[in-house]
């Protein structure tokens, strides 16, 4: 496993890889495939090492799998760091700055000869939709895996509702906590984020991407980033998901408050030739946290029944 920082549209962005590093690009010879991994919010890289640890597990051995962090989900070191205001940078970490990073990603470093398995989690899938609206780019995707995704009326599932409601009101209160969190010394910080861990599922494997996450410049652009999910998430990308279903595999949650299984069936109704499911093995919408093992070898499997 190899991970750094690279500088994608302008913001030094973690990536975290199983298999040949981004810059090596693929090998020259064997299977042209690959994976990417597009997280949801917060879209810190290492919160996904256990999960691609055991996609990769399922695959050729020259098949390599990238997570890409999103822009500014991860604070780079200062000498890295932007030196102007935080707001004049405010498009990079936006939806739609989200968006052409992602773009960027797949542009600079992912070879033209590619096939590319995207693998997406909660919004990270409404990026992925939005990805196969370029139709060069979509020309190289086999298929786009969409876990547990957020990719309509997000601000009228349970999970949305209360986020609306309560998290513009905390947000600042919460930085404000994580402000005062960083003036601990490191081995506080783990201590307490083990502690109160217990609570929300985090083990010790989690303990250093909720260091990156309660940075507060961090939290600050990932509560900035929901809200904007809840306003901008609406009406489906129906274009999008008519014109290419053979190229989309969807996986619902039995009891997610995010992705009610109202949503579920009605996409189900919609689409019938789209490869949907519903999970029956008690997976949770932060399966990263609990359930990577289960959900890595699941998608693995079928990236691999893919692979030619």
């Amino acid at each position: 496993m190899h991970q750094a920082m690279l500088c994608c549209n302008g913001v030094q962005t973690q990536i975290i890889t199983e298999g040949r590093w981004v810059e090596e690009g693929l090998a020259s010879s064997g299977k042209k495939d690959l994976v990417l991994v597009i997280p949801g919010n917060p879209g810190v890289p290492g919160f996904y090492k256990k999960f691609i640890k055991y996609v990769k597990l399922q695959l050729p051995t020259e098949v390599p799998v990238w997570v890409v962090g999103h822009a500014g989900h991860v604070q780079p070191p200062k000498h890295l760091a932007f030196s102007s205001s935080e707001s004049s940078h405010n498009n990079l970490f936006n939806l739609n700055g989200q968006l052409r990073h992602k773009i960027e990603f797949i542009k600079e470093y992912v070879p033209k000869d590619a096939k590319l398995h995207i693998v997406c989690h909660s919004i990270g899938s409404w990026f992925a939709l939005k990805l196969l609206e370029d139709e060069e780019l979509a020309k190289q995707v086999v298929k786009c895996y969409l876990l547990f995704p957020t990719i309509e009326y997000l601000a009228e599932t349970p999970s949305g509702t209360f986020l609306n409601t309560f998290l513009p009101i905390l947000s600042p209160f919460l930085v404000l906590f994580a402000w005062i969190f960083s003036f601990f010394s490191k081995f506080i910080q783990r201590i307490l984020i083990l502690i109160f861990g217990l609570f929300f599922g985090v083990t010790s494997e989690s303990v250093d991407p909720v260091l990156h996450l309660l940075n507060p410049l961090v939290l600050n652009r990932v509560f900035k980033l929901a809200i904007e999910e809840l306003k901008t998430v609406r009406e489906i990308n129906h274009n999008v998901i008519e014109k290419y279903p053979k190229k989309l595999f969807l996986y619902y949650g039995a009891s997610d408050g995010w992705t009610p299984i109202t949503y579920y069936e009605r996409f189900k109704n919609k689409f019938p030739s789209v490869d949907v499911e519903l999970c029956s093995r008690g997976f949770r919408h932060a399966f990263v946290l609990t359930d990577a093992k289960g959900v890595g070898l699941m998608i693995g499997n079928m990236i691999n029944k893919t692979i030619e």
